[in-house]
């Protein structure tokens, strides 16, 4: 029960890791695609759906150790 309450304190917005991790994640993956050109086309879904996997898990794993 108590990873469900976590879970659903941050998806209604009460930490401030999960927005900043997912802005960075996104910054990133515009720097990215101005770098990688064409690999962008085919693994850029996949880059950025990582870094957004990795963000939350940080954010729950921060929220569940308090």
């Amino acid at each position: 029960m108590t990873t469900l309450r976590t879970l659903k304190k941050l998806l209604l917005g009460e930490t401030w890791i999960l927005p900043v991790g997912v802005a960075v994640t996104v910054a990133g993956g515009a720097a990215l695609r101005a770098l990688a050109g064409d690999i962008w086309q085919h693994a850029g879904g996949l880059v950025m759906l990582a870094g957004v996997l990795v963000v939350l898990a940080l954010s729950v794993e921060s929220s569940v150790r308090r």
